[in-house]
């Protein structure tokens, strides 16, 4: 199992079958602070503020020891993770 955690408010844990799960907070603002960079919500929340989990599965086994993520400077995450 591969886990990435971001202070205590974001975290994606991926095991070898390819279960994949997202857990955050969602503020509630409309500015979020991450790593010294400050981003403004330019899309409507569609939930309200508090915890969130997201589940799903990846079409096959994965790595997790190869899971690459990146919190990317525009505020989206992106995980890349090798298929076996």
């Amino acid at each position: 199992m591969s886990i990435l955690h971001f202070a205590d408010r974001f975290s994606c844990d991926i095991e070898s079958d390819g279960k994949v799960e997202i857990r955050g907070l969602l503020s509630g603002g409309r500015t979020i602070a991450r790593q010294s960079r400050l981003f403004q919500m330019k899309t409507q929340q569609l939930c309200s503020p508090g915890p969130f989990t997201i589940s799903f599965s990846l079409p096959g086994p994965v790595d997790p020891r190869l899971f690459s993520p990146n919190f990317r400077s525009d505020g989206i995450f992106e995980g890349v993770v090798i298929k076996l």
